[in-house]
C-alpha cells in the first residue's frame, strides 16, 4: 500500500532517521533554547546546547501541522492505471514514490523527485515482473537492511490468489528489482490489506490484516529478512475490527500502538501493545467522530512539535480527515474534515508523512482518474531570514503576529542525526515576563510577579485567595485547588500605551492523609487502617508511627493486630512534589468474648491454618480448653491459652469431622467467660 519501515533501530538512512530519531528526540531533552513568545520585530535569540554536531540547519518559518495544508495534483498520463498501492522512500538524498497499478498488467511505477518532493517527478515503468505482482495489491513496504533495499507487497482477494512477494533492489532504489514470490504462506493470507515490517531484538517481523475477518497476522522472518519460509501466526481479531484496511504504527518512546481504519463501521481503532509489538494487544475503538468518515481506506500518523497528527483518506467523498492528538498518542483525538484540497478522486492509500527540512509532504494515489495527489505543509516567508547553517544562528525577527515553527536538524544525513522543533508565538504587544504555570503544596502561598519594558501595572482577576503586596505588579495567592489567575498588563512607553492579557495557572498538589475513624477491635481480631479519603498512587509514600502491632508501616493500609490501646500517626508524602499531609487514629481493644476459628487443616500451606486454638491475646487464666469427638470422647485438653490442637490424639491423626469444643477462662479485665462451639477438621 505505501509506507517505509517505521522506526527501525538498525537502519541509518535519512528516511528512517527522521521516522525514528525525530519522533523521540524531544523526550530526551530540548535541542532548541530560546524564547517562545515575543512581539513583532523583536529579536529572537536561539541556541542549542548540543555542540557536538558536524552540521546544523535552522529553519525559522518551518511548516506547522496545525495550519491548513496545501495540495497539488500530478496529472494522468504518467503510466498509472487504477493505482492503489503506494510508498515513499529517500535514498542518497533523492526521493522516490512507488505506485502499483490495480489493473492488468499490474505494473510497478517509480516516480523520481530528485532532491525535493516539491519537484515534478520523472516516471519510470518497472514492468509487471512476469505477472508476479499480486492481484489487488494493497500493503506495500520498502525497507533497508544493511546496504540493501527490499520491498514487500501483499495482495489478493481470496485464499487462492492472496500472496506476498519480495522485491530485491540491491544497494540502490534506481535498480530494477528482482522479484521473489513467497506465496500464500501457510494459507493464512486471505484478502490482506496493509503491511508493516519491523525488527525487534535482532529478529524481523511483519504485520498484515485480513479485510474479511479483521484478523491480525504476524509474519516471523527470523534473523534474515530474505527468509522465503517465514512463520505466520494468526493473532485473531483483537476486538471489533470490521473490514480493517489501512493501519499505522506509533511508538511513543515507551509503548507501541497500531491505529486501524475500519472500513465497514467507518471508525478508527487503536491497538495497544505495551513495550513490545510481540505482546498481546488490547483494542480501543475511537468511534466515528460524528460520522466524519465516508468509506475510509488508510491512515498515517506523524509527531511534530509535541503533538501527533493523523490523516485518513475518505474514498467515497474524496476528502482527507485530520486527527489531532493533543500531547499523548493514547488520548482521543479531534477530527477535522480538510475536504478536497488536492484533486482527490477515490484516494485510497497514503505514503508516510515526510519532513524535508522546512516542508512536510505526503502522497496518495487516486484510483479513479489515475493521478497522484501531493499533500504539503509549506514554510512561510514571515521571518527576516529563512534559514541558517550556523551552530548559533543570527537573531531573527517576525513581521506579522502568529504562531511559527522553528526547526533544527543536526548532523543531517548521518546516523547521529537529531532534530527538534519549537513553536514561537509572535504577539502584536510589547514583550513581557510573568510567572510560568507553577505548582504549590496545599495551604502554601506563592508570589506572582509580572514585569517588562514599560510595564506600569497589572490587574489580577479574580482575586480568589489573594492579597496584594507593596507594589502594583505582583500579588500573593494561596489557592486551595488548581486555579488560573488572569493578568491584564498595562504598558507605557514613548510609542504610547498598550495592554496585554495573559494568565498563570497555579496547580495545587493535594495530598490527603486519612487514617480512618477511631476503632474498637475485639481481642484477637484485627483491623485495616486507612480511611476513604486517603491519597493513593505510585507517587505517594506512607509512614505509620509507631509500627507496633502493624504488619507493614510503609503501606497505605496496614493490618493492625492490637493488644492494647494504640495512637497512630500517618504521614503521606507526594514524592514528585514533596508535599506532605498527616492524620491520626486511635485503636482500642478489650477482651469481651472468646474467639476461635470454625475450621482448620493440619496440612494447610498456610501456617496459621494448621492448628486450632484461642485467638485471644488477653486471656490471663484458662480454666480449661477441651475438644470432643462426635461420640463424646475428649481428644484434647489444655489450660494454656497459647496451646493449640494439631488434629491428633496420642500422635495419631484424627479423621476429618466436626468436633465440639468447650472453653472457660478469665480476661485481663476480670471478665469470666464460658463458651462452646464446633470446629471442622479438614485434610
Amino acid at each position: 500500500m505505501r509506507k517505509t519501515q517505521y522506526k527501525m533501530k538498525r537502519l541509518s538512512i535519512l528516511l528512517l532517521i527522521f521516522a525514528g530519531i525525530f519522533f523521540n528526540e524531544q523526550a530526551k531533552g530540548q535541542l532548541i533554547k530560546g524564547e517562545d513568545t515575543l512581539c513583532v520585530f523583536n529579536k529572537l535569540y536561539l541556541s542549542t546546547p548540543d555542540t557536538t554536531g558536524t552540521s546544523y540547519y535552522w529553519g525559522f518559518c518551518s511548516a506547522y501541522l496545525d495550519n491548513v495544508p496545501s495540495g497539488s495534483s500530478i496529472a494522468a498520463g504518467t503510466g498509472m492505471d487504477s493505482p492503489q498501492s503506494i510508498c515513499m522512500v529517500s535514498d542518497s538524498g533523492n526521493y522516490y514514490v512507488f505506485v502499483i497499478n490495480l489493473n492488468n498488467p499490474r505494473n510497478l511505477l517509480r516516480y523520481d523527485f530528485g532532491n525535493s518532493l516539491a519537484n515534478s517527478p520523472i516516471v519510470n515503468n518497472l514492468g509487471d515482473f512476469g505477472s508476479l505482482i499480486p492481484v489487488n495489491s494493497k500493503g506495500f513496504e520498502i525497507i533497508k537492511e544493511g546496504n540493501n533495499w527490499y520491498g514487500f507487497i501483499v495482495g489478493g482477494a481470496t485464499a487462492v490468489n492472496s500472496q506476498m512477494v519480495r522485491l530485491d533492489f540491491g544497494t540502490s532504489l534506481v535498480n530494477t528489482p528482482a522479484i521473489t514470490d513467497l506465496g500464500n504462506l501457510s494459507g493464512l493470507l486471505i484478502n490482506p490489506q496493509d503491511l508493516f515490517v519491523f525488527t525487534e531484538a535482532g529478529q524481523w517481523y511483519a504485520f498484515t490484516n485480513s479485510g474479511f475477518t479483521g484478523n491480525l497476522i504476524r509474519i516471523d522472518f527470523g534473523a534474515n529478512i530474505t527468509n522465503t519460509t517465514p512463520v505466520l501466526t494468526n493473532l485473531g481479531n483483537p476486538g471489533t475490527l470490521s473490514f480493517p484496511t489501512g493501519f499505522w504504527p506509533v511508538y511513543d518512546g515507551s509503548d507501541w500502538y497500531l491505529f486501524v481504519v475500519n472500513r465497514l463501521t467507518q471508525t478508527v481503532s487503536r491497538l495497544d501493545f505495551g513495550s513490545s509489538l510481540l505482546n498481546p494487544c488490547v483494542e480501543t475503538n475511537l468511534g466515528d467522530f460524528g460520522g466524519i468518515f465516508n468509506n475510509p481506506r488508510d491512515i498515517v500518523i506523524i509527531k511534530d512539535c509535541g503533538n501527533y497528527y493523523g490523516y485518513v483518506t475518505n474514498e467515497a467523498s474524496n476528502s482527507l480527515i485530520m486527527l489531532t492528538f493533543t500531547g499523548a498518542i493514547n488520548t482521543v483525538p479531534t477530527a477535522t474534515d480538510l475536504t478536497n484540497f488536492s484533486g482527490f478522486n477515490a484516494p485510497r492509500f497514503l505514503t508516510r508523512m515526510f519532513r524535508d527540512k522546512d516542508n512536510v509532504f505526503c502522497f496518495t494515489a487516486n484510483n479513479t482518474d489515475n493521478t497522484l495527489s501531493r499533500i504539503a505543509y509549506s514554510s512561510c516567508n514571515i521571518s527576516s531570514i529563512a534559514s541558517s547553517t550556523l551552530q548559533t544562528p543570527q537573531p531573527v525577527e517576525y513581521s506579522t503576529p502568529g504562531l511559527y515553527n522553528v526547526y533544527l536538524a543536526i548532523d543531517e544525513g548521518l546516523p547521529t542525526m537529531r532534530v527538534d522543533c519549537k513553536l514561537v508565538r509572535v504577539l502584536p504587544k510589547p514583550y513581557i515576563e510573568i510567572n510560568n504555570d507553577t505548582l504549590i503544596c496545599q495551604q502554601d502561598t506563592i508570589l506572582l510577579v509580572g514585569n517588562g519594558p514599560g510595564l506600569n501595572s497589572i490587574v489580577w482577576d479574580p482575586v480568589y485567595n489573594a492579597s496584594y503586596p507593596y507594589d502594583t505588579t505582583s500579588i500573593l495567592v494561596y489557592p486551595r485547588e488548581d486555579y488560573r489567575y488572569n493578568a491584564h498588563l498595562q504598558f507605557y512607553n514613548n510609542k504610547g500605551t498598550c495592554a496585554f492579557d495573559t494568565s498563570v495557572l497555579v496547580r495545587v498538589s493535594r495530598v490527603q492523609a486519612d487514617a480512618g475513624p477511631d476503632q474498637f477491635v475485639a481481642d484477637g481480631a484485627y483491623t485495616i487502617l486507612g480511611g476513604p479519603k486517603l491519597s493513593y498512587g505510585q507517587e505517594y509514600s506512607y509512614s505509620w508511627s509507631p509500627n507496633t502491632y502493624l504488619d507493614n508501616s510503609f503501606i497505605a493500609n496496614p493490618r493492625c493486630d492490637p493488644r492494647d490501646v494504640q495512637f497512630y500517626y500517618l504521614t503521606v508524602k507526594n514524592d514528585s512534589t514533596g508535599c506532605i499531609s498527616r492524620d491520626t487514629v486511635i485503636v482500642r481493644t478489650e477482651c469481651t468474648d472468646i474467639y476461635l476459628p470454625n475450621a482448620f487443616n493440619p496440612t494447610s500451606d498456610i501456617h496459621l491454618n494448621r492448628n486450632f486454638g484461642l485467638l485471644n491475646n488477653n486471656i490471663v487464666h484458662l480454666e480449661y480448653f477441651r475438644i470432643y469427638n462426635r461420640w463424646g470422647q475428649m481428644v484434647f485438653e489444655t489450660t494454656d491459652p497459647a496451646k493449640k490442637w494439631d488434629g491428633t490424639e496420642n500422635n495419631i491423626m484424627l479423621p476429618p469431622d466436626n468436633y465440639v469444643w468447650i472453653v472457660e477462662g478469665t480476661c485481663d479485665n476480670g471478665k469470666r467467660i464460658r463458651k462452646q462451639g464446633t470446629v471442622l477438621l479438614v485434610r
